[in-house]
């Protein structure tokens, strides 16, 4: 089961931080539209960046799984926490790039996760639950997400990085 929470809440994650950034540069930062737009995508320009730079990290380190996503969560839930105050495009895209970060040693580490909690011969069901965990949180994090961003544009950050730090606590106790 935990590969399969985990692996929905950095769909989740991920999906609330794509649907709510241009939205957020707009309310946020007070911006025009095309300087939202482009202030939104800048910031996703800096998500694929920090993801190749933390997977090459990634392959230098030989943590296990559960240490990734522990240390990568808290990353990235850092990251996710600091957009709740963000006043300029600088600050969104720093945070925007430490969440990221965090979230490239998450995402990888869930599928080795999940191999490792099952045997050989049920490594195939285990990936196939993670897959639809992943597709779930895809379509609950844009439908949760724009629906607390109702209440305040930043509380779609502040319920992603207290999920992620669940996550991490949860595996603590383990």
């Amino acid at each position: 089961r935990r590969p399969m929470i985990v692996a929905f809440v950095a769909a989740f994650s991920v999906a609330v931080a794509q649907i709510t950034v241009g939205f957020f540069a707009l309310a946020r930062l007070h911006l025009e539209p095309a300087s939202a737009a482009r202030a939104a995508g800048v910031a996703l320009a800096i998500v694929g960046i920090a993801l190749i730079f933390a997977q090459v990290i990634l392959r230098k380190l030989e943590w296990r799984p559960e240490k990734l996503i522990r240390i990568g969560g808290v990353i990235a839930a850092i990251g996710f926490a600091s957009a709740v105050g963000v006043s300029t495009p600088t600050m969104l895209w720093s945070s925007y790039a430490i969440a990221a970060f965090g979230m490239g040693w998450v995402y990888p580490s869930v599928s080795a996760l999940a191999a490792n909690s099952v045997n050989a011969d049920e490594q195939g069901a285990a990936a196939g639950s993670v897959s639809a965990s992943q597709g779930l949180g895809v379509i609950a994090g844009p439908i949760v997400g724009t629906s607390v961003y109702a209440f305040d544009n930043g509380l779609p950050y502040a319920l992603i990085a207290f999920m992620l730090i669940s996550v991490v606590l949860w595996s603590l106790k383990r």
